[in-house]
């Protein structure tokens, strides 16, 4: 087992593990940014940054940039994919007891080009169960315009 999850198993999960950073007054925010998403290598080159991090509520920007565009100017459909995918996961996160999860299934409505950023996504929590959580995102251009919506569900591992 790797140190992420024994230093999540000796706080009980990932819920309390949060709860001990914001009592240890540790911004979720700026956690999430610094040890996590400069770790993956993905997150960095897309950009992606958290701006709250809330009980079952997460909410992310990330920049227009070039190289994640497709034929026509607009974001690449994997790119979404990705976002949500974390975003939602993370809202999962704050309310789960689980040392690990992993999305068991991701489903996006591509509505509208992602043209014009930078964008935001703002991913929530719908329901959270003993090993399934069900969540939802949306992704929002820089006009606020819905471009994407996402509803996926996570596995939790305890």
């Amino acid at each position: 087992m790797n140190e992420w999850h024994e230093l999540l198993r000796s706080y009980g999960g990932f819920k309390k593990f949060f709860n001990h950073l914001k009592d240890s007054n540790i911004n979720l925010v700026n956690y999430f940014n610094e040890e996590i998403l400069t770790k993956e290598e993905l997150y960095k080159f897309i950009g992606l940054k958290f701006i709250e991090i809330k009980e079952g509520n997460v909410i992310a920007t990330f920049p227009a940039k070039k190289e994640l565009l497709r034929r026509g100017g607009m974001v690449n459909g994997g790119i979404i994919m990705a976002i949500a995918d974390v975003v939602i996961g993370v809202s999962v996160m704050t309310l789960s007891d689980g040392i690990d999860q992993f999305t068991a299934e991701l489903k996006v409505n591509f509505l509208e080009p992602l043209k014009d950023g930078p964008f935001t996504c703002i991913g929530k929590v719908i329901r959270i169960g003993r090993t399934l959580a069900v969540g939802e995102a949306e992704i929002l251009d820089n006009n606020k315009k819905l471009c994407s919506k996402a509803l996926g569900t996570w596995y939790i591992v305890k």
